[in-house]
């Protein structure tokens, strides 16, 4: 029999931090930033905060903003111009989004949503079956911070990819938790697209609540079936949003 050692996600390092944190704190420093473009903390054409200023604010490191605002080019959101500076991209985030599809790239977020479909609701199962009191706990909290989040009228970008991580790590798979972390970057772009959609910000934290008491309660079937349904429903909102921006480029 498989030790169950063997199952588990990567261990603290001996300085306390997981060896997985700093992608972690990439991801979050990616889903702050692009939410502040989104809703407008910095308009189009504005010059950005330089990288040790944004790093001194957000408490990371240079590195890590470096290539949050990578990222956030190739999502269309920013322009980074050498020797000047990086600016928030002139088209907005609507048109960033559309961008990013024109450039044959819509394909990925679906084959995202796929994956997803597949992997999470074993996650979850896995979670409930094998998760600390203490990690399905924050879970539960994630869910409320998101339902508070939405109902000051705020994207949740950030406790949502947290919530989804976090149950990755509950699984104590290092396999799939590692492929979970690696999807983070177009998490994130998918988020931002699906959550222009009406309805999908409600349904979303719906779910998310549902599927923390599931785990809570260590119902790993309810958890699979309640995680199932939420990708579906993620994945049709993706193939409407999809759908929208193809029909107004026609």
């Amino acid at each position: 029999m498989t030790s169950s050692a063997n199952l588990l996600p990567p261990e603290p390092a001996a300085q306390g931090r997981p060896a997985s944190a700093g992608h972690q704190v990439y991801t979050a420093v990616l889903a702050d930033l692009s939410e502040r473009i989104r809703r407008g903390d910095w308009l189009p054409g504005t010059r950005l905060p330089s990288i040790n200023r944004l790093a001194g604010d957000l408490k990371v490191g240079a590195g890590t903003v470096r290539e949050a605002l990578r990222s956030l080019q190739s999502m269309g959101l920013v322009t980074i111009e050498h020797g000047r500076g990086v600016f928030v991209a002139n088209r907005g985030n609507a048109d960033g989004l559309e961008s990013f599809f024109e450039r044959g790239e819509a394909g990925a977020l679906l084959a995202l949503a796929e994956t997803r479909r597949i992997l999470e609701p074993e996650l979850a199962a896995l979670a409930a079956e094998r998760g600390t009191d203490a990690e399905l706990a924050e879970i539960e909290d994630l869910a409320r911070e998101m339902e508070m989040e939405a109902q000051r009228g705020q994207d949740f970008v950030r406790p949502d990819v947290a919530f989804h991580q976090c149950i990755a790590g509950a699984a104590r798979n290092v396999v799939l938790y590692r492929v979970m972390v690696s999807l983070s970057d177009l998490l994130v772009e998918s988020r931002l697209l699906t959550s222009r959609e009406q309805g999908m910000t409600a349904r979303a934290v719906h779910y998310h609540l549902l599927i923390a008491g599931a785990l809570r309660a260590r119902d790993s079937g309810q958890a699979r079936l309640l995680m199932l349904a939420h990708m579906n429903d993620m994945l049709s909102g993706l193939l409407l949003a999809v759908a929208k921006l193809q029909g107004a480029e026609g």
